[in-house]
């Protein structure tokens, strides 16, 4: 997002096509977004790519297990992660030890948010 054009072409030239077609489509995707939205997507990618490489797929394998979720799990588990973004990191995890969320969230709902909530702005 912060290369310029021909600074992003020449990444992208080694990159196979249907990935950098992938990766093309999301850039765009994002450019079109208002810019409160934008900063907050570059908070979430700059957030996720501090991680460790293990802690990045976890979180990517989360992604797109919420994507194919019903849209009322995904709507519970966004207000989660929005309540918690504004928590310290300690209370999340004891909010994430509750016999309240065990009880509101199945145990793969749970991870997904535990993987998640680190990338939170």
């Amino acid at each position: 997002m912060r290369m310029t054009p021909t600074e992003r072409e020449k990444a992208l030239r080694s990159v196979p096509e249907a990935r950098r077609q992938d990766i093309e489509q999301r850039i765009q995707q994002i450019q079109k977004l208002p810019p409160v939205e934008q900063s907050r997507v570059r908070a979430q990618l700059e957030k996720l790519n501090s991680l460790p490489p293990d802690k990045q797929e976890d979180v990517r394998r989360s992604l797109r297990q919420l994507r194919d979720m019903p849209e009322d799990r995904k709507t519970a588990i966004a207000e989660e992660l929005q309540r918690m973004a504004a928590l310290p990191e300690d209370q999340r995890r004891a909010q994430m030890k509750t016999k309240e969320f065990r009880n509101r969230y199945s145990r793969d709902e749970q991870r997904i948010v535990k993987d998640l909530s680190p990338i939170m702005p």
